[in-house]
């Protein structure tokens, strides 16, 4: 059993270990309705999520991230985003991120170290939801970015960028409103992987990307190729954008074929907490009993 909140472990977390595959349940910072994390400046900023390594990154322009309760999925809450028309236009923006060994520098969050290499990724995948209020591109939904080191050296960090998967590039121009999609980024392309463009990574901005699949990439495009090291995986919101309102669930990520599915929830209050603790008790003596 693994869950990002100890005080919870007991009866909280719904952990299901089914050969390599598990299930870990990542807890909000507050409890009900949960977090609204948001930065009124030009300035990326972010906030960890204690005692994870995820964070809510590169917010700004009055965009929104946050473990809340506004859009339910599997369970009492989901990763909340939204983005508005701030002081510099439509550049709101919100990203929640799972980092290796993320680091804070200027107030926003960067990896310093990998999980992992692209060719050892295996499996890849999320929720999304966009609510039928957003008034931004029919086409936009909350994009997922792997995030890369191209040479695969730490040490060097002017290669850093990301692939990103946006259902635009995958065949559909408009993103269903009011209602979760589920997305398995290695399901497309007949087993090859969706259709994923670039920034960054040593390359000039979109180069060789919106045709190339995972397993391109893998395979070498540009910079990137098996070795480039995976720093860590982006869901996010923005720029550019206008209102946007949606969230993203159970985020999996799986290498060399060991799968966690991360699924986001509000801390109960702590008198829930309480008994729910006192519930673990009992039934832990009616087995004694017995």
């Amino acid at each position: 059993m693994k869950t990002y909140h100890p005080i919870l472990a007991a009866s909280l977390t719904a952990s299901l270990i089914t050969g390599a595959a598990s299930a870990t349940t990542v807890y909000s910072n507050a409890s009900a309705p949960g977090d609204s994390f948001t930065e009124a400046g030009t300035s990326s900023q972010g906030q960890a999520v204690t005692g994870t390594d995820f964070y809510y990154n590169n917010v700004r322009n009055d965009g929104v991230a946050g473990i809340n309760t506004n859009y339910a999925r599997s369970g009492n809450g989901s990763v909340y985003l939204q983005t508005v028309n701030g002081p510099g236009g439509d550049s709101s923006k919100a990203d929640f991120e799972l980092l290796a060994s993320g680091t804070a520098i200027g107030g926003n969050y960067f990896a310093a170290g990998s999980f992992g290499t692209l060719g050892e990724l295996t499996s890849l995948g999320y929720d999304w939801y966009r609510d039928s209020s957003s008034t931004n591109s029919a086409g936009q939904h909350p994009a997922l970015r792997i995030l890369v080191d191209a040479d695969g050296d730490l040490n060097t960090t002017g290669d850093r960028g990301g692939l990103v998967f946006e259902i635009a590039y995958n065949g559909s121009a408009t993103a269903a409103t009011d209602t979760w999609v589920s997305e398995d980024i290695f399901a497309y392309n007949a087993g090859d992987g969706a259709n994923l463009w670039t920034f960054g990574a040593g390359m000039t901005f979109a180069q060789e990307g919106y045709g190339n699949s995972l397993a391109d990439w893998v395979a070498g495009v540009g910079t990137v190729d098996a070795n480039s090291a995976v720093l860590g995986f982006s869901m996010g919101v923005g720029s550019g954008w206008g209102p946007f309102e949606g969230a993203v669930d159970n985020l999996v990520v799986g290498f060399n074929g060991s799968e966690t599915t991360y699924n986001f929830e509000v801390v109960p209050e702590p008198g829930s907490i309480a008994l729910l603790g006192l519930g673990g008790l009992a039934l832990i003596r009616r087995r004694r009993r017995a």
